[in-house]
């Protein structure tokens, strides 16, 4: 699975407002974090999915979501627009 291209489409879901620089924003640093966010809200929604599953490592998850989605959106504020083409 290409979780780069899932993490990018759901950050592009979550932040419509921010579509065409995450879509442009192909730069390393960029493409790394969209990869950590697709394999964390991958295993996120697996949590979420199960009803045996510890509440303590999906809120661990939960967490780890926020936090990357922040990173992005922290990201493409401070970048250069030269970058996002």
């Amino acid at each position: 699975m290409d979780f780069q291209k899932a993490g990018r489409a759901r950050i592009m879901m979550r932040f419509p407002q921010h579509r065409g620089q995450i879509s442009c924003a192909n730069f390393l640093a960029m493409t790394d974090l969209l990869e950590a966010y697709g394999i964390a809200a991958i295993k996120r929604d697996e949590l979420r999915g199960k009803a045996f599953s510890s509440s303590e490592l999906l809120a661990e998850y939960e967490d780890l979501c926020q936090r990357l989605e922040d990173d992005v959106l922290a990201m493409l504020s401070n970048v250069s627009p030269r970058m996002i083409r």
